[in-house]
């Protein structure tokens, strides 16, 4: 019920305005994402060609490019650029304040900026998308059931990555300033995430623990679906796993930013 409020749907629609407003960053970030791709693809097909593969991890060409470009698309889906900086900023100079007189959730205040802020993306990628289902047919949603999950399994991937950083960010009522962190966490996701490079070329004890923590959610899991490779089993016990972790780091995000409100000076006052 919280979600349905007018309050917070104006949240999304004010940061859904103001992404227009900026959209010509929306067409920068997309040519980059292009051009990551393009790198990746010229990449791979070096490796292919210069040591004779005909299959890498089991991935042929195509399928390993279709993971790859799919892999890239998803992890932008969850960048938190805006949202971060705004939420990082307002405890750090005070400007927290004026959302604890609010009868407003903090939390899901800038959820719902980090959906708004996104909105324009999430529209561009979903086009995007739709593009390598004609490129590359008969390789993606295979079935309507595996569109059905990938669908839910991507509103859980982003959740999962909002309290990720939610959790960061409220680091700053005790440190002040947390964008190392976050930038730190990009960083490692990149790779870790399983978007650029599969998280199945990782050693099996790294891959071991990856298995078991929220990071295979966000990127791995929502395309080991789309491209279908988990049966019904693993895409069930998946699922019970993702809501798992949605319910661990939201618990976790509402009690580390009680014990910061408790312990909280505004810096800027």
């Amino acid at each position: 019920m919280m979600l349905l409020s007018s309050k917070y749907f104006s949240v999304l629609r004010m940061n859904w305005i103001q992404a227009l407003e900026y959209r010509a960053n929306a067409l920068v970030g997309v040519i980059a994402i292009l051009s990551g791709l393009f790198i990746e693809y010229q990449i791979w097909s070096l490796i292919f060609e210069t040591k004779g593969y005909s299959t890498v991890k089991n991935f042929s060409f195509d399928e390993l490019i279709v993971f790859i470009f799919l892999s890239i698309i998803i992890g932008q889906l969850k960048s938190s650029w805006h949202s971060s900086g705004e939420m990082i900023r307002a405890i750090r100079t005070g400007e927290i304040n004026k959302y604890l007189i609010r009868p407003v959730s903090y939390f899901w205040y800038h959820f719902m900026m980090f959906i708004g802020f996104n909105s324009l993306y999430y529209i561009v990628y979903t086009f995007i998308l739709f593009g390598f289902v004609f490129i590359f047919p008969g390789m993606l949603f295979n079935t309507i059931s595996s569109l059905f999950y990938f669908i839910i399994t991507l509103f859980l991937s982003i959740y999962l990555s909002y309290c990720i950083y939610f959790i960061m960010i409220c680091f700053a009522f005790w440190f002040g300033e947390v964008r190392s962190l976050v930038v730190s966490y990009n960083l490692a996701m990149l790779i870790l995430s399983g978007q650029y490079i599969p998280i199945r070329f990782f050693p099996d004890n790294i891959l071991n623990i990856i298995n078991w923590t929220p990071i295979r959610y966000l990127v791995d899991f929502p395309v080991s679906i789309a491209t279908g490779l988990l049966s019904k089993e693993e895409i069930y016990n998946g699922l019970l796993l993702a809501l798992l972790w949605c319910i661990i780091l939201s618990v976790l995000g509402s009690v580390i930013y009680r014990l910061g409100i408790k312990d909280y000076e505004a810096y800027g006052s």
